[in-house]
């Protein structure tokens, strides 16, 4: 596996999303891990989406290593990054999507400076979460700068 690029900072200032999600900060350094937790429909995920850029916000802004987070500059921070989706399928006729586990596995091998990590679509097994979490430790340690839904093993906890 390579060395992480030049390793990123991801700030969250003031950001609000619809009604789930109001006046929410938070930054994540290079090397930590920050878990977004939540009950279910807190708007875990749409965080995570709207830090990839892929959702607008309604108030507040995200800066990627001190850069303001637009439509016109998502495309470029996402060469970036590495996302596990929460969600992934295939069109009929296309190779099989790996399943959560070799999804991380590919995005920490991938030697990006982000990594957004969506929670898995069905419980995982002990043997696999404990996988997951060596995983996204492995990539913090090579300097990554990771967003998950994973407070198993987060330095620092975003609630919603």
């Amino acid at each position: 596996m390579r060395n992480f690029a030049a390793a990123m900072m991801i700030e969250l200032h003031h950001v609000t999303i619809g009604q789930r999600i109001s006046n929410l900060s938070a930054i994540v350094r290079e090397g930590q891990i920050a878990s977004i937790n939540g009950s279910p429909d807190a708007g875990k995920s749409t965080l995570l989406r709207a830090a990839l850029g892929f959702l607008a916000i309604d108030g507040g802004h995200i800066c990627i290593d001190g850069e303001l987070m637009t439509p016109q500059s998502a495309p470029w921070f996402r060469r970036m990054t590495a996302y596990v989706p929460q969600w992934l399928s295939a069109p009929e006729g296309y190779d099989a999507i790996p399943d959560y586990v070799e999804r991380c596995r590919q995005a920490v091998a991938s030697g990006k400076s982000l990594l957004f990590v969506d929670e898995a679509d069905r419980p995982l097994s002990a043997e696999e979460q404990d996988t997951v979490d060596s995983l996204l430790c492995e990539a913090a340690a090579r300097g990554a700068t990771i967003l998950t839904v994973n407070s198993r093993i987060a330095h620092i906890q975003i609630s919603l």
